[in-house]
Formats: structure tokens, sequence, C-alpha cells
């Protein structure tokens, strides 16, 4: 773990630096939520500049923000705010970035929405130091597309092993190159926050719109509502019923020997359900559901072709009211959440 961060904090200042007695130590800070909208502000930024060319703008929709578990856990609360003022002044870049041109700028979006995981880094300790992000650190990288650290590890993504990412260190300026994947798909992760807001072609910067065309539900207080909805009876017998509502893109559903903990795991502690033994991903562009099978699975009745691990998964189309049979023994009544899907 030393070496993977290291390597991507090679060149990079972390942090400032203060003097006391003669000595330097790092500075302890702490991250705000301003913090956080001008860290992902800058980057954007940065790379706008930096990939756009001639007429046409490019920019990265796609950040991954990888923090100290103390911090992700003062901040998770907070994102469902901080994200929508995050996107608007994405919008107002992109406009002002138009502006400069007198016609014909092309800024259509290289991605159909936005895309943002937060994630908290496992703690461990090499050489009598931490070596993961530390407490006041951000480390950020981005893509032109989607790219979830966590879900690329699975094999429903296809994942080139050179990617095209800026990694962005906080208080550096971003270092646009080549990363390999593999290193950061290194790092353990112990919890994530993936959230999404679909790209508005007219940049309007009004928050209460840019959350609407999330998978963020907004009432009294912060709660989620999913895509899509879940429903099996209580694995205790107690014929009460359980709901797992499918907030990200992409859903395992998995047996109990699963050790994966995130939020995009549907498990059921039942011996008859396989690891992974059911995928399920939403295409935003159709609005339309797929499923792929890796264990025994019926669909409405009739059994599911069986996708190979290490392969590509056979997809097939998912239809609201469907009922998942999975072993001939676990029975899923799916259902799409028609205002958010």
């Amino acid at each position: 773990m030393g070496k993977i961060l290291n390597a991507l904090k090679k060149g990079f200042s972390i942090g400032a630096i203060e003097s006391e007695g003669g000595k330097t130590k790092p500075k302890v800070s702490k991250i705000t939520n301003k913090i956080l909208l001008k860290e992902l502000v800058d980057h954007f930024n940065n790379q706008i500049e930096e990939l756009s060319v001639g007429r046409r703008l490019l920019y990265p929709m796609s950040y991954n923000i990888l923090m100290h578990p103390d911090d992700y856990n003062k901040t998770k609360e907070s994102l469902p705010f901080v994200l929508p003022e995050v996107v608007a002044a994405f919008y107002a870049s992109i406009k002002e970035k138009c502006n400069t041109y007198h016609n014909g700028v092309n800024f259509a979006p290289p991605a159909t929405y936005w895309f943002f995981q937060f994630s908290a880094c496992q703690i461990g300790v090499q050489d009598g130091e931490e070596d993961i992000i530390k407490r006041g650190e951000i480390v950020t990288t981005c893509s032109l597309t989607a790219s979830d650290l966590k879900r690329a590890q699975r094999n429903n993504i296809s994942t080139e092993e050179n990617i095209y990412l800026s990694v962005k260190c906080q208080n550096s300026v971003p270092n646009a190159t080549n990363i390999n994947m593999d290193a950061l798909l290194g790092m353990e992760i112990l919890s994530e926050g993936a959230y999404t807001f679909d790209f508005d072609k007219t940049l309007n910067e009004d928050t209460s719109i840019i959350t609407s065309t999330s998978n963020l539900q907004r009432s009294s207080s912060v709660q989620y509502k999913g895509r899509a909805r879940l429903r099996w009876a209580a694995e205790d017998g107690s014929g009460n019923e359980k709901v797992y509502e499918m907030i990200d893109d992409y859903i395992d559903i998995s047996g109990k020997a699963d050790t994966r903990i995130t939020r995009n795991i549907l498990k059921i502690q039942s011996d008859a359900v396989a690891v992974s033994h059911v995928q399920i991903r939403y295409d935003h562009d159709s609005h339309t559901f797929a499923l792929a099978a890796f264990a025994k699975t019926r669909l409405n009745s009739r059994e599911v072709p069986m996708s190979m691990t290490g392969s590509a998964p056979q997809w097939i189309p998912l239809a609201d009211n469907s009922k998942i049979f999975l072993n001939d023994t676990i029975n899923i009544k799916f259902s799409v959440n028609k205002d958010m899907a």
C-alpha cells in the first residue's frame, strides 16, 4: 500500500509544512466541505484546459476521491449537499469556456452522467508510519468516463491495464499521466459512496434541478431512493420481507460466504446463494436493466444462461415486476422505481 500511494504522490507536496524549533513537520489540517469543493473544481478546471483542443471542449466526468476513514466518516453525510454545488461549478466553468468562442464550440459531454465515488482507505502501518492517506489529505483521480475503482475489479466491467487518469493530491498540481489501474485497484477500500448526476445540456446551475437528476432523494433528511427495489422473504423464517434499494448502476446479489461489505452488494444469508450469484446493471442511455447469472438462476420461470467467471457476462433484459429465482430456493421480486430509472 505504501508503495502504491508513494507512486501516486511522487512529485506532489501534500499538506503545508511548518517549522518548529528548527525542524519541519507536516501541518495538520482537516477536510471541510469548502476544501472538497475547491479540490474537485480545481481538478476539473485544470483538466478542461489540458484536454480541450480547438473548439472541442473535453473534461473529465468521473471522479474517485480517496480519504482517511476518519475524514470520510465526518464528511459522508454532507456529500449529497456538496456534490450538486460541485456540478453547478462545473457547468459554470464550461459556460465560461464557451464564452471565449464566438460560435461553433462543441461541449458535448464524453459521458451521459457525472460520477463521483468517495472511498475510505484501509489503515495500515509500514516502517512505523501509516502507509495510507493521512488525516486531512485528499487524493482524487478523474477520467473522461465512469471509472469505478471498486466495480472495475469485478468481471461485469472490462478494464484496460493503462487507462488515462489524472491524479491530484491535495495542494498539488494535477499529474496527467497513464496510471496502471492495477495499482489503484490494489488499495483496500473500507466503504464507498457512489453518486451520479445526469448531464444537463442546458448547463443549468440550479442545484435543485441538478439534484433531481441524480441518484439522491431529498426529504426532511437525506435519504436514498434506488432505481429499482428487490424484495425477498427473510432468511430466518419469520415471514417478514426484506427490501433492498438498488442505488448504484451495478449490483451483485451474493451469498453469505461473500466477505465484501459495500453498498452495491445485496447479501443474502443463505448457503443456496453463491458469491456473485447474479449481477444486475442499469443502462443510462436506454433506461433499462439487464441481468447476468453466474450460478443457477431462473428469471420468470425461465432458466438464465450461465456466464463464466473471467469471461464477458451474458446479459439478458430484466423487466419490471420480474421474479428472480436463485438455485430453486430464494425468490426475489424485482420492481423498477419509475421516478428514478
